[in-house]
């Protein structure tokens, strides 16, 4: 168990539970039936976004209609925003010293500045092909916080709580601003112009098909985080977050570029 990966509950790996049979009657396999657990509900998870999202969208698209690439641009997001939160959260239970601070401030602080960059995005990003300043922005800050945050966290963890609250927001309000710009920025691009891509029967709705397959991967992301945590680090898992901001990025283009 390290800093990087403080899940002193798990004491194997995902590799090791599902392959090492002598376990299951010792001890250790009951302690790590949650990692099975997380896997199911991942597995399930997967199914549902699959049969009620995915296959209707592409069973109402016409024959000769390419697939609709602009929600990919809102599954990213969704799955690089809850990697990223959840990644943080974990990450914070040590630096604030309990589980229940860490929740309570990272979920608050990101949600409150995301609210705030939500609605200054309409200033700042009034037409889509600006979604990708921000999300530029995102993919640099995460990458910095791979590198430098361990060591930062780790050599101001004594300090009082106050100032550890005042120190996680100074590194959370900032990224969880411009976190807040891509998604209000795409849902006006959908909602100014119906996008190409969509057959006569989602072209109407783009929007609220953005918004189920935001939320979607939203859920599907929040399990895949703790199993990528458990397995890899909260490091690797930040960085698949940024990962996926940087799949976001490339998906800008196929957003309708008018004026939002």
């Amino acid at each position: 168990m390290t800093d990087n990966a403080p899940f002193f509950f798990f004491t194997l790996k995902l590799d090791q539970v599902l392959n090492d049979l002598g376990l299951h009657h010792g001890i250790d396999w009951k302690v790590n039936l949650g990692v099975l657990v997380l896997l199911l509900v991942l597995v399930i998870s997967a199914i549902a976004v699959l049969l009620f999202l995915i296959l209707p969208l592409l069973l109402q698209r016409r024959r000769e209609r390419s697939s609709p690439f602009a929600l990919f641009y809102f599954v990213a997001v969704g799955l690089g925003y809850i990697l990223v939160e959840i990644a943080f959260i974990q990450r914070f239970v040590l630096f604030l010293g309990h589980p229940t601070y860490a929740l309570t401030v990272v979920i608050f602080l990101l949600m409150l500045s995301s609210g705030a960059g939500s609605l200054y995005s309409r200033l700042w990003l009034p037409r889509a092909d600006m979604a990708w300043l921000p999300l530029l922005l995102v993919i640099a800050a995460l990458l910095a916080d791979v590198v430098f945050l361990p060591s930062r966290l780790a050599a101001l963890v004594g300090l009082a709580f106050g100032y550890r609250l005042v120190i996680s927001a100074v590194l959370l309000v900032p990224l969880g601003f411009v976190m807040g710009m891509p998604f209000p920025t795409g849902l006006r691009a959908l909602a100014a112009a119906a996008s190409k891509e969509f057959s006569n029967e989602t072209s109407d709705n783009a929007v609220e098909w953005a918004w189920a397959m935001n939320a979607a991967a939203s859920v599907l992301g929040s399990v895949l985080a703790m199993v990528i945590a458990i397995q890899f680090g909260l490091t690797i898992t930040l960085a698949c977050g940024a990962a996926a901001y940087l799949l976001a990025l490339a998906f800008v283009r196929c957003l309708p570029m008018k004026a939002a």
